[in-house]
């Protein structure tokens, strides 16, 4: 029997959605105020003997097949490291300024130490003679880093990261060939190997919205029988990316667990639409632009930094309203997508097993489609998945400049593209089968 689907009205969806923001925001500032209090002692210790490993990896270390999309940002790990141990008891402003402590007149090997050399002194108690303010991000990794590193140190936290990473991709396997299908949890498994999670797991800079987006999944199959609470998960998911990421893939946090939700409803039998997938998106753009609002006004609020300024100043600058000095050739969509298409496909060779394996998975499909006689509705049926994955080339068109910048890494968003295609075809064959038996 088809369950029936009611929906809420505006204003109760919209209550609902203000109450869960509001509360989001103040336990959002709350895990990072208790986290000042963590012990700094520990805390400082880790972190001057995870300095002596980055000093010998350096900033931009290569792993694997030593390609541009096999790098790790220990820049930004180390910046992540620096912000951490900056955030404690003695200035609690700090969960909203995000100060990275500077020393001048070091010495150095090599120029590029400086940031892991500003790790190292401030781990030591060494006073600093300047800060840089970076209030643009909430940060959020804070409140469970800084705990994690009384315990451990970086390299030992990316070890558990790490497991963690595979732990919540194998259960999602799981739970996709539990309550879908093994072609479909194929499918997904092979969105994520194309992108290379073994170098997603060796930067804490990457990990957060593909951790978001695996715990998000596993969270669908309570909302399967729950369209009333559509806007709140997707609120919420866009309100974890925005405190979590430093601006990596935000896309893989909502369209992953999207296009998970709107398989299962259409295999129980329920109206999905493009309509429907385009609102559960724009509530989580809402999220993810009003969570980064938020921080940008508690900061100028409640700091004497200007939050308000700084943020939309770099946001101008990013969508190319205004141009960064020194920065004009970036802003090039040209720019944009051959630099993805050099990460993508890796290097010529690369190209031609990408093309060669897309041409002969795009054969196979055909040649059973024929067999199985398909009709022209059974592809229709499911369509609204292909806006998925549409959405990751959307994305890249509105921010060329820092796709242009950070390809290497960014271009992972492409893995809701693989997702939402292989999603598409194993709904199509499933459509073809079931109008069958309806048919008999």
């Amino acid at each position: 029997m088809r369950l029936k689907e009611t929906r809420p009205g505006f204003w109760g969806e919209f209550g609902k959605c203000a109450v869960a923001f509001c509360l989001s925001v103040v336990i959002a500032l709350g895990a990072l105020l208790i986290a000042c209090f963590a012990p700094q002692g520990r805390i400082n210790e880790n972190l001057l003997e995870s300095s002596y490993g980055l000093y010998l990896e350096g900033q931009y270390p290569v792993i694997g097949d030593r390609k541009t999309n096999s790098l790790l940002d220990n820049a930004t790990d180390t910046t992540i490291l620096r912000a951490t141990g900056g955030m404690n008891r003695h200035y609690l402003g700090s969960v909203l300024t995000n100060p990275l402590y500077m020393y001048s007149n070091v010495e150095l090997e090599k120029e590029e130490d400086y940031p892991v050399k500003c790790l190292e002194l401030y781990s030591v108690g060494e006073p600093s003679d300047g800060e840089f303010l970076y209030v643009r991000y909430w940060m959020g990794f804070r409140a469970i880093l800084r705990w994690l590193l009384v315990f451990f140190d970086y390299y030992q936290i990316k070890r558990y990261a790490g497991a963690l990473f595979f732990a919540l991709f194998a259960l999602v396997l799981c739970d996709l060939a539990k309550r879908v299908d093994g072609k479909t949890a194929f499918a997904f498994a092979v969105s994520i190997i194309l992108v290379r999670p073994q170098v997603i797991v060796g930067s804490l800079q990457f990990l957060p919205c593909f951790l978001i987006a695996f715990l998000a999944m596993l969270a669908v199959p309570i909302l399967t029988d729950r369209p009333r609470w559509d806007g709140v998960f997707f609120l919420e998911i866009g309100i974890l990316t925005m405190y979590f990421d430093c601006y990596t893939t935000p896309l893989v946090a909502v369209g992953v667990p999207l296009v998970y939700l709107a398989v299962l409803r259409a295999r129980q039998g329920k109206t999905v639409s493009l309509r429907w997938m385009l609102r559960c998106f724009l509530i989580w753009l809402a999220g993810y632009a009003l969570m980064w609002l938020a921080k940008l006004t508690l900061t100028s609020l409640l700091t004497s930094a200007d939050g308000l300024a700084d943020g939309l100043a770099a946001f101008c600058r990013r969508v190319g309203i205004e141009k960064s000095e020194g920065y004009e050739q970036y802003y090039s969509l040209s720019l944009a997508f051959e630099n993805l298409r050099s990460v993508i496909f890796s290097d010529p060779e690369g190209k031609v097993v990408y093309l060669l394996g897309a041409g002969l998975t795009a054969l196979s499909v055909w040649v059973c489609a024929l067999r199985r006689k398909l009709r022209l509705s059974a592809f229709a049926a499911h369509l609204y998945l292909l806006f998925a994955a549409a959405l990751p080339f959307l994305w890249f068109c509105c921010t060329a400049q820092p796709i242009a910048i950070h390809y290497w890494y960014q271009y992972r968003s492409i893995a809701l593209t693989h997702w939402a295609v292989g999603a598409y075809v194993t709904q199509t064959f499933w459509q073809g089968e079931r109008t069958s038996l309806l048919q008999e």
